[in-house]
């Protein structure tokens, strides 16, 4: 039996890094794209976030961070703010956050949506990053 034991300090990091997200305005966006990718364990080249950041190109370094895996939408309401849904492999159903810009409105529903994604064993490894006829809203 495979059994995964939650580690409640990351938890409390994910969930902070969320809150920080939603309540951050646009000045904040390159510290929260360093952040996040501090929280990954994937080596992720921080010279390319850091271009991506000189150019004010923040939902690309967002994405980055994601990766290419996630499956995501963003959109933007008339007073400005974000919203961002992110199903991340192996979840059945989206995760959402709002933000003031669409990177920390993705980086905080990447983050959240980490909170839920619980670890499975090995023989659910197997299953799609999303599964036929989910939709994201």
């Amino acid at each position: 039996m495979n059994v995964t034991v939650r580690d409640p300090r990351r938890d409390r990091i994910l969930q902070r890094f969320a809150e920080l997200c939603a309540a951050s305005g646009p000045a904040d966006q390159a510290r929260r794209l360093r952040e996040a990718l501090a929280l990954t364990r994937a080596t992720r080249a921080r010279d390319m976030i850091e271009v991506m950041i000189a150019a004010g190109a923040f939902e690309s370094g967002a994405l980055a961070v994601i990766g290419a895996d996630a499956t995501w939408i963003v959109s933007k309401g008339g007073t400005g703010r974000c919203l961002a849904s992110i199903v991340l492999p192996g979840m059945s159903e989206e995760v959402s956050a709002e933000a003031a810009s669409p990177a920390l409105a993705l980086l905080a529903a990447w983050a959240k949506a980490a909170l839920v994604s619980v670890s499975r064993p090995a023989a659910d490894q197997a299953l799609p990053a999303r599964p036929a006829g989910t939709l994201l809203h």
